[in-house]
């Protein structure tokens, strides 16, 4: 029995109880398929997904309905659904905003299993590992709850714990999930081209990220060293031999939250300063680290004192890699100039866009995108419309952004969010402007082109080293009889060198269109190699085929005589 099958059936009866509730939201279709991996026959399943319906709720919108259905599945789907209100391009922007209103609201633990868990995490009793331990939680999360502690040198600590039983629930849920989303990928066209098991795995990550504290521990650690230089930021200290899995110790940072602007002149703030500042350090995380808090609300900054800002909550993380970075520097590169092909092949290169896509269809709708949202002064720049008409640019072209510039778009708009919360009128181009110069700037510099330069030459190196490897096991595979090409035709005229060259021109013109579209590298003056390498063989063919004309020689005899000097 292969995995998925065993999970439908351990878990038979949670998935009849998703089916349920995804019916009676009226969501016919996705019952249907949840209906169908527990085994029900086709007729069954119609029957189940379309019964019971209850008429006051199919009235509400598509996301409010989802909303409300991923709610009533509890806090991993909650959870789910808030990554996918990152998703506009695969969700749609109306169904997007109603997801981003979850709240994963878990009530704390009953009295005296928080200390039970302690002692079990951290092999000793609470006593001995902190001076104090106030048993009634100070905040309780989706998988966690927080209790203000003290050590015994007297330094005020807050101690995050996993609600009891959190693991066991999300690693249930999570390989159900995967089960689903197999299931649905391989019996459901219109759900394929989302690539349902490539969401969920990336959801898995999150979440056991989410229920393994060691790794906020780790976030901590990184964050604290990347701005040991700035003073100004404070990041809690984590105390790594009073933190396991399922517990993380750090400093308890102590101030007023982010509030009315108001509130914040009272205190002494220069409250545009103070928007510019907390801005500036969450792009020196994407731009300079490549490492970045990901959930910049009020609620996760503290301000100690008019000079200090401090950061919590770094459960949740997002990265760059330095290709992907490279990618967004395009983009943003691109947008600023305004450049309509610029744009458009960020695009398809970020989104991996398929070989069937419109080019010429999804240029032409960048260009009215950037018409529409970048010909006034950047003060009128509606950055929140720019990006909702973007995703529904991108869903209806069939292309998906990768999940990790998905959450950096949402942190984006996010900071410009907190900024309005303050009152000030900063937007996200304001913010990228001096970010956008120094990319530019940076790409001149003979470091970075030396850099690109050997990356080139090593990726030639590779290709050329395994080449003689790679013809010799097509060869071995050819005489081993494993790899075949059987053409039986009668060649009564002795066409058959004919139709292969035509077949082989034919192929290289196709790939070398593919190839110097997507800039497939390696690259020479922004020229695909492997392009520039099929329209010589294509080239090179045709010639051949025109050779083989009866008529060619003829032609080719007659032009030589006519200009042929007379004696």
């Amino acid at each position: 029995m292969s995995d998925v099958a065993g999970v439908m059936v351990r878990q038979r009866h949670r998935i009849s109880e998703i089916a349920r509730v995804l019916r009676r939201y009226g969501f016919a279709r996705l019952a249907a398929n949840a209906a169908a991996a527990t085994g029900e026959s086709g007729s069954a399943r119609a029957s189940f997904a379309e019964r019971n319906a209850d008429p006051a709720l199919v009235q509400m919108s598509a996301g409010a309905r989802l909303r409300s259905a991923l709610s009533e599945l509890g806090t991993t789907w909650i959870k789910f659904g808030q990554m996918l209100s990152l998703r506009p391009d695969i969700v749609g922007v109306d169904v997007a905003d109603e997801l981003s209103k979850l709240q994963a609201a878990v009530p704390a633990d009953a009295p005296g299993l928080a200390e039970k868990r302690v002692a079990g995490a951290l092999g000793m009793p609470v006593a001995d590992a902190f001076a104090t331990f106030e048993s009634d939680p100070m905040a309780s999360g989706s998988v966690a709850q927080v209790h203000r502690a003290i050590l015994d040198d007297g330094t005020p600590v807050a101690v995050k714990v996993l609600h009891d039983g959190a693991e066991e629930r999300v690693v249930s849920d999570l390989e159900l999930m995967s089960a689903l989303a197999t299931f649905a990928e391989a019996n459901d066209p219109e759900l394929a081209r989302f690539s349902p098991t490539t969401l969920v795995a990336e959801f898995d990550t999150m979440m056991r990220a989410a229920i393994d504290l060691t790794q906020e521990l780790d976030s901590l650690k990184t964050f604290r060293a990347n701005f040991a230089e700035e003073p100004d930021v404070l990041i809690p200290k984590p105390y790594p031999e009073r933190s396991a899995k399922q517990v993380l110790t750090m400093e308890l940072m102590t101030g007023r939250p982010f509030a009315d602007r108001a509130a914040l002149e009272r205190d002494g703030w220069d409250v545009d300063a103070l928007s510019r500042r907390a801005s500036d350090i969450y792009l020196e995380m994407v731009f300079r680290d490549g490492i970045y808090h990901a959930d910049p609300h009020p609620g996760n900054f503290l301000l100690p004192d008019p000079e200090h800002i401090a950061i919590l909550d770094f459960g949740d993380v997002g990265r760059l890699t330095g290709a992907r970075k490279e990618q967004l520097e395009d983009l943003l590169l691109a947008v600023s100039k305004r450049s309509v092909d610029g744009v458009t092949d960020a695009v398809i290169e970020i989104t991996d866009a398929p070989a069937d896509v419109d080019v010429n269809a999804l240029r032409g709708d960048i260009d009215l995108w950037l018409s529409r949202y970048l010909k006034g002064s950047v003060a009128d720049l509606d950055t929140s419309g720019m990006l909702r008409s973007g995703s529904a640019l991108l869903r209806k072209h069939r292309l998906t952004f990768p999940s990790d510039l998905a959450l950096l778009f949402r942190v984006l708009l996010r900071l410009q969010g907190l900024g309005q919360r303050l009152g000030t009128s900063q937007s996200i181009t304001d913010l990228l402007e001096p970010y956008l110069r120094r990319m530019t700037l940076e790409r001149l510099d003979p470091r970075r082109l030396a850099h690109r330069l050997v990356r080139a030459t090593k990726s030639w190196e590779r290709l050329l080293t395994s080449l003689p490897d790679d013809v010799r096991k097509v060869f071995g595979q050819l005489r081993a009889g494993t790899v075949a090409v059987d053409f039986k035709v009668h060649d009564t005229d002795g066409s058959v060198p004919q139709l292969v060259d035509g077949i082989l021109a034919s192929a290289s013109i196709l790939a070398a269109s593919q190839l110097l579209s997507r800039k497939t590298g390696p690259l020479i003056a922004g020229v695909s190699v492997p392009g520039a390498v099929s329209v010589a063989v294509g080239v090179v063919t045709w010639h051949r085929l025109q050779m083989k004309r009866p008529g060619y020689r003829k032609t080719v005899t007659r032009i030589l005589n006519a200009v042929k000097p007379r004696s």
